[in-house]
């Protein structure tokens, strides 16, 4: 299937490259998520017609990406868990507690955004958390798990 891409896509390409890819990918994640449009004369047309409104939202996306991560790297994030033995949490902190608090410290994330390389974690200490913001911006945050009196 080839497809025009609206989006910058890790390992695949950038705005307006004509790549061919699977069947499946294209239908059920590029075309209906917005990211591609089919490589047809018509859409070739369209996109030459919005190629400057694509470059603009894409440079607005980075943007703002940019901004939350310097706001992101200013931040330590304090988890309070009920502890066992030896330090370690019953229950664990996953990605989506995480992205709760960092919301209530009024910084705008998701879930999908945090990357927990080693799974949730399991015990006390200080983490640093990846957080994946746009396909150019990746920065830390450094997640303290404290012991809750």
């Amino acid at each position: 299937m080839e497809l025009i891409l609206l989006e910058k896509i890790k390992h695949l390409g950038s705005l307006g490259d004509q790549v061919v890819v699977k069947n499946g990918y294209g239908r059920n994640y590029l075309i209906p998520k917005g990211k591609a449009i089919l490589a047809s004369p018509e859409n070739m047309i369209e996109f030459k017609h919005r190629h400057a409104e694509f470059e603009k939202a894409q440079l607005d996306s980075l943007t703002s990406a940019k901004d939350r991560a310097e706001q992101l790297q200013e931040i330590i994030v304090e988890i309070a868990g009920k502890v066992g033995l030896e330090g370690k949490l019953f229950g664990s902190v996953s990605a989506s507690d995480i992205a709760q608090a960092i919301n209530e410290g009024g910084i705008k994330i998701s879930k999908h955004e945090i990357r927990l390389s080693d799974g949730p974690i399991k015990q006390i200490g200080e983490y640093d958390v990846a957080i994946h913001l746009h396909t150019d911006v990746d920065t830390y945050v450094t997640v303290q798990v404290i012991a809750e009196n």
